[in-house]
C-alpha cells in the first residue's frame, strides 16, 4: 500500500530513478504485472506509475500483455539488455574464463542468451579438435532443441513458455527432439530440479551438449554457459561430469562482471 511517506519519497526521486525502479520490478517478474502490483512493489503512487508506464511503452521498453492489464518488458528493452550483456561478454576477462574451461574439458564453450525466440551466442571459444560444430559468436540456434534454449525457457512461467513455443515452428530435427508441449513441460521440470540442461542428440544426431545458468544476485537467469561435442568424444555421462566445472566458470563470470 502506498502511504504518505511513500508519496514524499516519490517526490524526491528523479524521473530516471523512478523509471529504473519500475523496469526492475517488471523485468524480475515471471508474470505480467498490473498497475496496482507495480505501485505496491515500487512504493510509488498509481498516477506516477501510470505516467511512467505510458512513457516507457511509447519507446518500447514495456508492453502490455494480451489482456491489456498486465505489463512486461518490451522489445526495445530486451534488445538493449542483450546488447549490454554482449558488450560485457566480449571483455577479455570473460573470454579468459571460457578459454580456461575449454582447456580443461577440451571442447568448445558458448555463452548464450534468449533473443527473438532463438538462442543467440554472445561469445564462443573453440576447442582444438578439427571435428566440431562450425559456429561463431552471433550464431543462432533453436530454443526447443538445444541445451541452452531449454534451460532459458525453463525459467519462464508455464503460460509464457507455452505461448512462446506455440509461436515458433518446432522442427523435429532428430528422433529425440522434443516437440510435444507436455513433454517439454516435463523436461523443464527436470531442468529446474537439476539446475542444468542436457541436449541428447536433439539438434543434430551424434551431438551432445550440457548447459548451466548464469544467475544475477537476485537469482534471475540472464544467460547460459554450455559445452557440446560429438557423442563419440563426450557421452551423456561425461557431459554431466563436466557440470561442476561449468557452474564454477558461470559463477566466476557473474562475479567478474558484477552482475
Amino acid at each position: 500500500m502506498v502511504t504518505k511517506a511513500n508519496d514524499e519519497a516519490d517526490s524526491k526521486m528523479t524521473a530516471v530513478q523512478k523509471a529504473a525502479r519500475l523496469l526492475q520490478a517488471i523485468a524480475s517478474a515471471e508474470e505480467p504485472k498490473s498497475l496496482a502490483d507495480l505501485s505496491d512493489q515500487t512504493e510509488m503512487p498509481k498516477p506516477s506509475v501510470h505516467r511512467l508506464l505510458l512513457q516507457l511503452e511509447d519507446i518500447g521498453f514495456v508492453q502490455r500483455d494480451l489482456s491489456g492489464r498486465g505489463y512486461t518488458v518490451g522489445a526495445s528493452w530486451l534488445r538493449l539488455s542483450v546488447d549490454a550483456l554482449a558488450a560485457q561478454a566480449r571483455q577479455p576477462i570473460v573470454r579468459g574464463i571460457m578459454q580456461k574451461l575449454v582447456d580443461r574439458v577440451k571442447e568448445s564453450c558458448n555463452l548464450s542468451v534468449l533473443q527473438n525466440h532463438e538462442v543467440l551466442y554472445l561469445e564462443r571459444v573453440e576447442c582444438d579438435w578439427p571435428l566440431r560444430m562450425q559456429l561463431q559468436s552471433g550464431s543462432r540456434v533453436p530454443i526447443h532443441a538445444t541445451a541452452s534454449g531449454k534451460l532459458l525457457i525453463a525459467q519462464m512461467s508455464e503460460k509464457n513458455r507455452r505461448s512462446l513455443l506455440n509461436s515458433i515452428h518446432r522442427e523435429k530435427f532428430t528422433d529425440t527432439t522434443i516437440v510435444d508441449l507436455d513433454e517439454m513441460e516435463e523436461e523443464c521440470r527436470t531442468i529446474r530440479k537439476n539446475d542444468l540442461s542436457m541436449n541428447k542428440e536433439e539438434y543434430h544426431r551424434g551431438l551432445i551438449g550440457v548447459s548451466v545458468p548464469l544467475r544475477r544476485s537476485d537469482n534471475t537467469v540472464i544467460a547460459t554457459l554450455s559445452i557440446h561435442a560429438p557423442s563419440f568424444r563426450m557421452s551423456v555421462e561425461t557431459a554431466l561430469s563436466y557440470a561442476p566445472l561449468l557452474k564454477e566458470s558461470a559463477k566466476e563470470i557473474v562475479v567478474e562482471l558484477g552482475l
